[in-house]
């Protein structure tokens, strides 16, 4: 197995391109691209990314429909236990 690929196996409870900066210096994604909107609230760990990219990352707010998240470093292995069941 190349641990050098991403594991697109882990569902995204948000689709966001972590390419996309605002003004506020982090990613966002409008809340309704959520898979899972009921666990995007703020300070809530959930899995973003698109394509084959996947990061966990910290809800930092929701306003007007729109998310800001602020990913971690480090693999999904790594902080998985930030992640809620």
């Amino acid at each position: 197995m190349n641990n050098d690929r991403p594991d697109t196996s882990v569902e995204l409870d948000l689709v966001v391109d972590l390419n996309t900066l605002d003004d506020s210096g982090l990613p966002w994604a409008f809340l309704d691209r959520a898979v899972h909107p009921e666990r995007i609230q703020p300070g809530a760990y959930v899995v973003v990314g698109a394509g084959p990219v996947r990061a966990i990352a910290r809800v930092v707010d929701v306003a007007d429909g729109i998310v800001h998240v602020d990913p971690l470093r480090g693999s999904l292995a790594t902080n998985a236990h930030l992640l809620s069941a």
